[in-house]
């Protein structure tokens, strides 16, 4: 069978948005899948990370298609420096700010991204009429991506898959900024399009799949691949390591924190590794934790994982807003395949609070819940390492699961 994967994010884009499908090629290639990849030339990617270049299997046909270049105007306006927005809808600013931030979210739907689909659409059709292909997967965030996906299937008549990474109107920056009315109105017509047109959608969590419209839906985790931590050791050290690795996106709350750093008793530094703090997150941290703070800027994915291991805890912080039960991010499962024990802050009925509640060495807490928090990880043995079965989460699970999927329509 061939595949065309729609994706924005690909190397050498990194962080989150490509680890999904970078670890699925290698194994769709094994299973007897070809597999090419439609992905934007010179996108406004959050970090570079050349490195997972390396990933990308030989047999793995790669299509650029030019994406316009946000970044550079949004740097012109706002000074050399000032990055794009990722994740999160800036909240603070002056009229300008403002009056961008409102255009964003009434008049350009359902993504920035969407001014990449001209470019996209035009490649896709090239690659379509020159090669025969069995079925295309469109993957979002940018949900605009399966804009693509409805006008491919329409006149190709192919199979068609829509990934869904996070939810698409119950994402959280839509959720803590609201659009207008009619804004929302669009965002769930095209959402509901998406759900019905597609044969079947892929999700990465099974509320995230009942939060949307009806239609054939299969739960695939983001899980991990054990091969990504050979070589990587936990090595002792002499002060208590506490990491947060990644970025703070809406609905994170930096300043839990700055409570935890401020009610510990224990001797420790807290990094932070390649996340994004305005200049006020940065003061109240620093302040908190004075020469404890260390701040990281955005490593390869290699290294974060090495970061990952030689810890001795772990933060996770599940986005606070209503919806939020479904997130499972990357993150989460690499947290678990580190072996560093974890400390969540999050509700306790959440998807990454319930796979937590089941790994010693792990603790969920609510947000507001700083202290006891704090006691728990004053009470941690350095050295420990968390103990649970976190087999089914690999990627090699998390694979059979996408092939049967895949064949299984085919058979249908």
């Amino acid at each position: 069978m061939r595949i065309l994967l729609i994706t924005y994010y690909f190397p050498p884009c990194g962080g989150a948005p490509v680890q999904r499908w970078l670890r699925f090629l290698p194994q769709l290639i094994q299973r007897g899948y070809e597999v090419s990849v439609l992905c934007s030339e010179d996108g406004d990617y959050p970090f570079l990370d050349k490195a997972l270049l390396q990933k990308i299997p030989p047999k793995v046909k790669v299509i650029r298609a030019k994406a316009p270049g946000l970044q550079k105007r949004w740097g012109s306006l706002f000074g050399k420096g000032k990055s794009l927005p990722y994740g999160r809808i800036p909240t603070d600013g002056g009229l300008l700010t403002r009056c961008l931030v409102w255009m964003r979210l009434n008049l350009i739907v359902p993504d920035l991204r969407v001014f990449w689909n001209p470019s996209a659409w035009r490649a896709a059709k090239r690659e379509l009429n020159k090669v025969p292909y069995d079925m295309v997967i469109t993957t979002g965030p940018p949900h605009s991506s399966h804009l693509l996906g409805i006008k491919l299937r329409k006149k190709f008549g192919l199979l068609w898959f829509a990934d869904f990474r996070d939810p698409w109107s119950g994402i959280h920056y839509l959720q803590l900024s609201p659009p207008s009315k009619l804004s929302m109105w669009l965002h769930r017509r095209l959402e509901a399009k998406v759900l019905r047109d597609t044969d079947a959608a892929l999700v990465v969590s099974q509320a995230i799949a009942d939060g949307l419209p009806p239609g054939v839906k299969h739960v695939i985790l983001n899980g991990y691949n054990p091969k990504d931590f050979s070589g990587l050791r936990y090595r002792p050290a002499d002060r208590f390591r506490i990491k947060y690795v990644g970025q703070v996106t809406a609905g994170q709350d930096p300043g839990i924190i700055v409570g935890l750093c401020k009610a510990l008793r224990r001797d420790f530094r807290f990094s932070l590794i390649g996340t994004n703090l305005n200049p006020e997150e940065a003061t109240a941290l620093r302040q908190s934790c004075g020469n404890l703070l260390q701040i990281k800027p955005f490593m390869n994915h290699r290294e974060a994982l090495r970061e990952m291991v030689e810890a001795e805890l772990l933060v996770l912080l599940v986005n606070d807003y209503e919806g939020n039960s479904g997130m499972l991010t990357t993150k989460l499962f690499e947290y678990l395949a580190s072996g560093t024990p974890i400390l969540c802050f999050s509700p306790g009925t959440s998807a990454a609070a319930r796979i937590l509640q089941t790994i010693d060495g792990a603790k969920v807490f609510a947000y507001h819940d700083i202290a006891a928090a704090a006691t728990w990880v004053d009470s941690l043995v350095s050295g420990s390492r968390t103990k649970g079965n976190i087999d089914s989460y690999s990627i090699d699970i998390q694979a059979d699961k996408l092939d049967n999927a895949l064949r299984g329509q085919i058979c249908h």
